[in-house]
């Protein structure tokens, strides 16, 4: 008698342990598309805050409860490709994505200035953002004596707390910068920028065209026009670019070619990667499933812990038995 109900209280012990596991750390589940989502930057150089500095957001791509991300309509027309996680090519995905924005002069979904703090929260004005993945860039903004230039990124609203493995709907982050002199106090008055052109396209030569054009913008705005092709191996260089402004380069459009645009020091490299499968017609999508960060890992414990419980009553049944007999 006395075996059984340490038997039982052993088998009560378990479930309970199994019970309590952080379920939360197993599964983040579905995205709540009911639930506000919110971001907040904070801009500072060294703890000193960075006031004043303006912020646009734009939303690339929807997200529907399983984590799948949709193309928004003004950002379907560019040749870029946008993955469906977090990852390194989202910082080269921002740094792309900030010349068509500027070049086509598109409208932010929400814009605002940082406070005394060097904070600002969006959405501002009492709008809702959509769940999605985000671009955010910041103008150019001067403050003593220094000029500081935010380094875009992506931000997905709502972010998967990873530590926890749930879905965070407020999200906060600092963006990278760079700080530089205003020109006329370091003597630096004119830079160089030069565009080099990569391919990946292995196996794939045959769809590559015989030229590119590529465009140089100051400040958001096309200041010239250049051709990148074999006679010029690919690559151009500008000279005495005025330092007062911010320079950018992009592509345009080239068929069957994904374009992504990294900055590496006074170099922009411009990469097209092919499309190896482009469907002549577009085919019906099949019902989404969740992410691997999503999956529901939380009935695991559960079942481990009926299992033990089933285990435990078939011993006692057993020795049951075995007593009566």
């Amino acid at each position: 008698m006395k075996m059984n109900k340490r038997l039982i209280s052993l088998c009560l012990s378990l479930l309970l342990v199994f019970m309590l596991l952080p379920v939360s750390a197993l599964a983040a589940g579905r995205i709540d598309l009911d639930q506000d989502v919110g971001l907040t930057i904070t801009y500072q150089d060294h703890g000193t805050p960075l006031s004043g500095a303006v912020f646009n957001i734009y939303l690339v791509a929807t997200v529907d409860a399983y984590g799948e991300l949709e193309t928004t309509e003004q950002f379907k027309i560019f040749n870029v490709d946008i993955p469906g996680k977090a990852d390194d090519t989202w910082r080269a995905l921002a740094s792309t994505l900030e010349g068509y924005v500027l070049r086509d002069n598109i409208a932010a979904t929400d814009s605002g200035k940082t406070d005394r703090n060097g904070q600002i929260a969006f959405p501002t004005g009492g709008k809702r953002l959509t769940a999605g993945l985000y671009l955010v860039l910041g103008e150019r903004h001067t403050q003593d004596g220094y000029r500081y230039d935010a380094t875009p990124f992506m931000v997905m609203l709502p972010s998967l707390d990873k530590e926890n493995n749930v879905w965070s709907y407020d999200v906060a982050v600092s963006p990278k910068f760079d700080r530089s002199k205003i020109p006329g106090s370091s003597g630096d008055d004119t830079i160089t920028r030069k565009v080099l052109k990569v391919w990946e396209d292995k196996g794939q030569e045959k769809d590559r065209p015989e030229e590119v054009i590529v465009q140089l913008l100051r400040d958001g705005k096309v200041f010239d026009t250049v051709t990148l092709n074999a006679a010029n191996n690919w690559r151009y260089t500008w000279t005495a670019l005025d330092n007062g402004y911010s320079w950018t380069v992009v592509e345009k459009e080239t068929d069957n070619y994904t374009v992504e645009v990294t900055q590496e020091g006074i170099t922009f490299v411009v990469k097209n990667t092919h499309n190896e499968d482009i469907p002549d017609e577009p085919t019906t999508p099949t019902k989404p499933t969740l992410p691997q960060t999503g999956q529901l890992w939380w009935p695991v414990p559960v079942l481990i812990a009926a299992g033990l419980l089933f285990v435990v009553i078939g011993l006692l049944r057993c020795r049951g038995a075995a007593d009566e007999k």
